[in-house]
């Protein structure tokens, strides 16, 4: 990765986001056609295909925000991200190219595919400027297709594993030369021997050749990643210390700059309370004079309203009597009006029936009349007096 973070526009594999994807993950040796995003690719959605195999190292690559979220400002590594890569047969992961090599090499050997992601390592493993393809991978599986490996079975022992290269196909065998039969002494079968013992020899010196430079790829190979691990944890604790003291001087700095701030701060809250102070203070003295000069108002307004009420009373008594006398008046003419209305009721009432009872002596002196009359009329026509009584 370009220490200059440039904004490069890809398509992911997996759920076709095109565009800037951020973090993204792109195959050491198929390139850009090959990319899945960061998510997309943590789901394990990385599907090997006829090309792409399962096998071959993604690396990672970020952007400007992307690497200071994941690396907080590490330095970049060749001009790119540090890479940490999955073993694809064990699944264990955070090995560098280098400890992953040596991790396939130790424990995954006799894998059908070790030797390939071996290849692969070697040529990433190369110095800048190597780049992996997979026309450079079939050149160097088939460069390394006969190979040594050595295996440690038990303590003081080795056993060795000769892997031949698969015939090639079409490839025609040269045929052996005929030879005339002829009669072998023992002399000549015994240089034969010889010689076929020293060729044997002479390809154990050469396997175990072979295999001291394996051996000694392995120890550089662990002499690499040891100084790379130290040489990473050097670098680390330095930064680490920096940004330590860095941090430590900025928390001293925003420490004295809040005592500073709080420190005025204070001051003008003292300000403030002695001003707020004094016009509380010149705030009660006005109110204070406001008060006894409402009260002294107040006891002016009382003096005039009971004068006032005193006049008014006066007035009012005088002409309430006054009213009360004409009610009283009044009273006493209605009463005198009400009492000759009953006594001129009562007289007529009186009257009608002295005239009632006159009127009833009167018919009663009429009846006796009547009587009278009636008795003297027969007495005359009898001649004879009568003997009931007159009523008279």
């Amino acid at each position: 990765m370009a220490s200059s973070f440039p904004t490069v526009h890809r398509k992911c594999l997996g759920c076709t986001a095109q565009g800037d994807l951020g973090r993204r993950y792109e195959c050491s040796v198929c390139g850009s056609e090959v990319i899945y995003c960061g998510n997309c690719f943590d789901e394990g959605r990385n599907r090997p295909t006829h090309k792409h195999k399962y096998y071959h190292p993604m690396k990672a690559i970020y952007n400007r925000a992307f690497f200071e979220l994941f690396f907080s400002g590490e330095e970049l590594v060749n001009g790119e991200a540090p890479q940490s890569y999955k073993c694809p047969f064990c699944d264990e992961m955070g090995f560098t190219s280098e400890e992953l090599q040596v991790h396939v090499e130790e424990k995954h050997g006799g894998h059908a595919d070790a030797a390939a992601l071996l290849a692969i390592l070697e040529i990433m493993n190369r110095p800048v400027g190597s780049v992996v393809t997979a026309s450079s991978v079939a050149e160097e599986e088939k460069a390394k297709s006969t190979e040594i490996r050595c295996q440690e079975k038990s303590r003081g022992g080795l056993s060795y594993e000769v892997i031949l290269a698969e015939p090639a196909p079409n490839v025609a065998v040269p045929k052996r030369p005929v030879t005339p039969g002829k009669n072998v002494s023992v002399e000549e079968i015994e240089q034969k021997l010889k010689a076929a013992e020293e060729r044997r020899i002479s390809l154990e010196a050469k396997k175990m050749a072979d295999i001291s430079n394996k051996l000694a790829k392995v120890e550089e190979a662990t002499r690499k990643k040891d100084e790379i691990t130290n040489e990473f944890i050097t670098q680390t604790k330095e930064q680490l210390e920096s940004k330590m003291e860095l941090h430590v001087e900025k928390r001293e700095a925003i420490i004295s700059d809040l005592k500073e701030k709080l420190k005025i701060h204070s001051q003008e809250i003292e300000k403030t309370r002695e001003t707020l102070e004094q016009q509380k203070a010149n705030e009660q003295k006005a109110i204070e004079e406001k008060l006894k000069i409402a009260q002294s108002l107040r006891d002016e307004n009382i003096k005039k309203m009971l004068d006032r009420l005193k006049e008014h009373n006066t007035i009012k008594i005088a002409e309430i009597k006054s009213q009360n006398d004409q009610l009283e008046c009044q009273k006493l003419e209605e009463k005198a009006r009400i009492y000759e209305n009953k006594l001129f009721a009562a007289e007529q009432k009186r009257e009608k029936e002295l005239q009632k009872k006159i009127e009833k002596v009167q018919m009663l002196e009429r009846r006796a009349e009547l009587v009278r009359q009636n008795k003297a009329q027969s007495q005359d026509i009898d001649g004879q007096p009568n003997a009931i009584a007159s009523s008279g």
